[in-house]
């Protein structure tokens, strides 16, 4: 009879699925100032591209650009324009050009790769009347642009010159949209603040679909996410600080990081990237730095 029991308790608990195992990373270094040692100020916005490194600097109104050698950020560029006010998120595209996205204007500011301004994003394609209010940006490997709308609740897919293609309204019953990703594949991720949670349009592209449950246990509130070259999710946890590792399916793989000002910890994280060689960056907002973390093999 014990026998018995014990095999009803084990056949009804959760199993991992099949290769789901945990990704892990290590701490390997921080950053916190440009080439001319002036310090970061509460940096929200990071974007990894061949080997260069773009940070946002928020709080002081300018762009870092960096040289990543040997996986490392070096250097230090500052990048202060008129056109840039409070850049919260950047993408860089195949060419090299750099998307800002400006929180106070509410516009999206292209730049050359090295930092000149190109020119304000126009969304062509639009109604007149349509406002857009963009939260999040980003795009694909065909330099196709991804705009998080969240007053008009929807997801603008958008061609390289910013003409929209077509658009994606939000899943039925969110809580607050924070963020958005694209992977290699062209699925589009969402991330909800409220709920804890991931919706992706895997199984319909016009269409928003929960990928993930209600995560509030090792979740509290996802700010921001990003698909490796792999698929694998990653998403930065603003209010208790860390990073959570989904794959593509939806599966949980692991929360890393912790709640601190040492180096290796964080506090109220904000958009990440990865390299091509599978390191992570991070916009460690409050610590007035940026950090990296290598895979553990």
């Amino acid at each position: 009879m014990h026998r018995l029991i014990i095999l009803i308790i084990v056949l009804t608990l959760p199993l991992p699925a099949f290769g789901a195992e945990p990704v892990r990373m290590k701490y390997a270094l921080s950053a916190y100032a440009d080439e001319k040692g002036n310090g970061l100020n509460q940096p929200e916005g990071i974007a990894c591209k061949d080997d260069r490194l773009v940070v946002a600097d928020t709080g002081n109104g300018r762009l870092i650009l960096y040289s990543l050698q040997g996986g490392e950020p070096k250097g230090g560029k500052e990048i202060k324009l008129p056109q840039v006010v409070y850049p919260i998120r950047v993408r860089v595209n195949s060419k090299g050009d750099i998307f800002v996205l400006d929180q106070r204007q509410r516009k999206v500011v292209r730049l050359t790769p090295d930092g000149t301004f190109k020119l304000y994003l126009e969304l062509g394609g639009l109604a007149t009347e349509s406002m857009v209010v963009p939260a999040g940006i980003d795009l694909d490997g065909a330099d196709n642009i991804y705009l998080l709308d969240i007053l008009g609740g929807r997801v603008l897919v958008l061609d390289a010159d910013g003409k929209t293609q077509r658009q994606i309204n939000f899943p039925k019953e969110y809580g607050f949209i924070t963020d958005l990703a694209v992977n290699s594949k062209g699925t589009v991720f969402l991330t909800d603040g409220v709920k804890s949670m991931v919706y992706a349009n895997a199984a319909d592209p016009n269409a928003f679909i929960p990928l993930t449950g209600i995560m509030k246990e090792d979740l509290k509130f996802p700010s921001n996410i990003v698909a490796d070259a792999k698929g694998m999710l990653f998403i930065s946890d603003q209010n208790s600080g860390g990073i959570v590792a989904v794959g593509q399916d939806g599966t949980f793989r692991n929360r890393m990081l912790s709640l601190g000002w040492k180096e290796g910890a964080v506090r109220y994280p904000a958009q990440l990237c990865v390299d091509k060689d599978g390191n992570l960056f991070v916009a460690d907002r409050a610590n007035s730095r940026i950090q990296e973390f290598t895979p553990v093999q």
